[in-house]
């Protein structure tokens, strides 16, 4: 809890006595305080008296070490004198114990010297002697490392790590907190702080007293010698001139006088003060002085401006030690006590005028005593001349030991601690770091979560259909065979005398297309696939040619308006009009988009034509209609070649015209979610007989031909 200005003199309100001391007194500011317990320097004075200089491990574990603190650490290091500027070591030293009067240091790794406990060492650090601790009850360990510390460095962590906060807005409570690997290190750390603390808040409070204190006592001495020569003069004159008492006329002559001279004595004090505050605020070697003997000053008006400027050179030193001298505060003060200081130079020249007039008029009175005096025996005017300095010094001695009292008085009222402690530190009940628990949620969620997440993840980036029992295991739709994997790309439309696997999977494949019919017609294929890449263009290209090997008129349809690829892959270059031209102008006959095959005279092409910006409104031109009825009255199969409907609907446009569907699916290629497409146009109904086409099947998929039943070696010609 730190003591307000009313706190500090709770007690002494009824004192009258002290009630000129407020200019001792301070106002503290809860926040201010923070940053001063904070400061680097207050912390780094903290971990000077503790002699925190060295942090001492035991081994712990594969490359872990525990520190040692107190009475746990069987070694301790004394140091008789400190580098100022040591070179940073930040390995560790290692020290072996070898019995309870030798052991072994070594610094650097292969070096190593032999030393015996109390041995005077020194290196880059300082001069320092290493001691066994005489009271280890545990049993020593062989080996302890240690660190030399750069306290500078460490006041700045424990500055970071510190954590002070006031407990609400309204108190002037403020809680300390840090986190320590060590409990009783941490505890005794805090305690250490708040002494210091309140040691350095003291010495700031107190030094505008002592200041004076010390002013004083000057100024006594002085008197003390001068009062021990007049004593000793007054004493040899009476003994010479056998001097016993003084006529009533010399007695009124010294009253008199010495009113006079104890005033003009006054007046020389009051000069001698205010010149000293004057010199005191015109020195330029140090502007933040406080300045001394405000107590001596007898006009209230330019003591309280003296309190003032004290109170602001004690407010400005003290957030000298939290924060540099450009902070603005600091620069707010300093134009205050420039204001200040002109303020009070002209009243003390005021003051000095005042005192000069005054003493001027009591010289002219002191004269016309002295003239009085004449009329005494020479004798006792020298008497009264010796006597008069006697009780002149005597009054000023009397006046200046009133002065220190109350400065003694000032000094004790003021010597309370600027903060009270009232729990002591205490290490919580259990370990702040790490939390146990937390950890095992953390261990338990980990260890659920990453094989789950491992799986999701491999399921979503690298699930890919593999094998012929996933498809059929997930979709209905019934399977008329597998492609097998071809690197090459040139396996179309060839005349056939060749025989091929890629050939015979197709044959299969249309064999088994015919039965899927039961009945229905087939003329109209429509080839389609989740996403591109799936292999339905080559699939389109070579059933065409499967078809137009069995004498069969087939037509293929390059009906992905986007994407278009049938022509691309078989090489050619027609600059004949196409599908989009035809739907879109209706100048256009079937004659004029047909291409014939080179290859195969059953086969007939009609390529895609110029890009569409909206192929999706160009396919519901009535002309479609009038294509597809012009087509089936001129072949016996028609196959289109369809975008994905994976990625757009435009293959949904052409369902009215299709009399089957062949769903390409690649291995290793379609993911598993894609098959919910081909589920849900199967239960809706939204293609007439659709029908699954497996491609880039390996030689795990394979069945039925086998890899091996062609040569690798024979050149496919179909």
């Amino acid at each position: 809890m730190i003591n307000t200005n009313e706190e500090a003199k709770k007690g002494f309100s009824t004192n009258t006595v002290l009630d000129d001391l407020d200019g001792y007194q301070t106002t503290n500011i809860i926040e201010n305080e923070i940053e001063v317990l904070t400061s680097t320097s207050l912390i780094k004075k903290s971990l000077e008296q503790m002699a925190l200089y060295n942090n001492f491990y035991v081994e712990n574990g594969f490359h872990r070490y525990k520190e040692l603190y107190g009475e746990s650490c069987p070694i301790s290091i004394r140091y008789n004198n400190l580098n100022d500027r040591s070179k940073k070591y930040t390995g560790m030293v290692r020290l072996q114990i070898l019995d309870d009067k030798f052991f072994v240091l070594e610094m650097e790794e292969g070096i190593k010297s032999q030393h015996a406990f109390g041995e005077k060492l020194s290196n880059f650090f300082g001069e320092f002697t290493i001691h066994l601790n005489e009271n280890q009850e545990e049993p020593l360990p062989k080996t302890i490392y240690f660190t030399y510390n750069n306290l500078r460095e460490m006041a700045h962590e424990y500055s970071e790590n510190i954590n002070a906060e006031p407990t609400n807005k309204l108190s002037t409570v403020i809680s300390l907190s840090l986190l320590a690997p060590i409990p009783e290190k941490g505890e005794q750390f805090l305690k250490t702080l708040v002494e210091v603390y309140n040691n350095e808040a003291l010495k700031n409070v107190n030094s505008t007293a002592a200041n004076t204190l010390s002013f004083i006592d000057e100024q006594m001495a002085k008197l003390t010698a001068e009062l021990a020569e007049i004593e000793e003069a007054v004493e040899t004159y009476k003994n010479q001139n056998s001097i016993s008492d003084l006529s009533a006329e010399s007695q009124l002559y010294l009253e008199n006088s010495g009113n006079t001279k104890q005033k003009l004595s006054e007046y020389d004090i009051s000069i001698e003060v205010l010149n000293n505050l004057e010199e005191n605020l015109s020195a330029t070697n140090n502007p933040s002085k406080m300045v001394q003997g405000s107590l001596l000053i007898e006009d209230a008006a330019l003591s309280d401006l003296v309190k003032k400027y004290n109170e602001l050179q004690r407010e400005r030193q003290r957030l000298l030690n939290g924060t540099t001298a450009d902070n603005p505060l600091v620069k707010n003060l300093d134009e205050q006590l420039f204001s200040l200081k002109s303020d009070l130079l002209e009243n003390i020249q005021s003051s000095k005028r005042s005192i000069q007039i005054a003493r001027k008029s009591l010289e002219e009175n002191a004269l016309q005593i002295e003239e009085r005096a004449n009329r005494v025996p020479k004798i006792e005017r020298e008497l009264l001349n010796i006597t008069r300095q006697q009780v002149t010094k005597q009054e000023n001695y009397q006046y200046l030991m009133k002065k220190r009292e109350e400065s003694v008085l000032s000094l004790a009222a003021t010597s309370v601690s600027n903060a009270r402690m009232i729990d002591p530190p205490m290490a919580g009940m259990y370990p702040a770091k790490p939390l146990k628990k937390l950890i095992m949620v953390f261990a338990l969620i980990l260890g659920f979560g990453i094989p789950f997440s491992l799986i999701y993840l491999k399921d979503y980036f690298f699930g890919k259909i593999g094998q012929k029992e996933d498809v059929e295991a997930a979709c209905p739709v019934p399977v008329m065979g597998e492609i097998s994997h071809e690197k090459r790309k040139n396996l179309y439309l060839g005349s056939g005398r060749r025989k091929s696997l890629v050939g015979e999977q197709i044959n299969l494949i249309w064999t088994n297309m015919k039965f899927a019919s039961m009945r229905k017609p087939n003329q109209v294929i429509l080839t389609t696939s989740s996403i591109g890449g799936e292999g339905k263009t080559f699939f389109s290209i070579n059933l065409a040619r499967t078809i137009g090997l069995s004498g069969k008129k087939t037509v293929i349809l390059e009906f992905d308006l986007r994407k278009p690829s049938v022509l691309k892959q078989l090489g050619i270059k027609s600059q004949k009009p196409g599908i989009s031209e035809y739907l879109r102008d209706e100048t256009y006959l079937t004659t004029d988009i047909l291409h014939l095959s080179e290859d195969n005279p059953n086969i007939f092409l009609i390529g895609a034509g110029k890009i569409p910006n909206n192929p999706i409104q160009l396919m519901n031109s009535p002309r479609l209609e009038e294509l597809f009825h012009e087509l089936r009255s001129k072949f016996d199969h028609i196959i289109i070649d369809s975008a994905p409907v994976g990625l757009v609907a435009d293959a949904f446009a052409l369902s009215p015209y299709a009399d089957m569907l062949a769903y390409v699916i690649r291995y290793y290629y379609t993911k598993p979610n894609h098959l919910n497409l081909i589920n849900e146009i199967a239960e809706k109904n939204k293609f007439p007989n659709p029908v699954l086409i497996l491609n880039d099947a390996k030689s795990e998929h394979s069945y039925g031909y086998g890899y091996g039943y062609y040569s690798e070696k024979e050149t496919a010609n179909i």
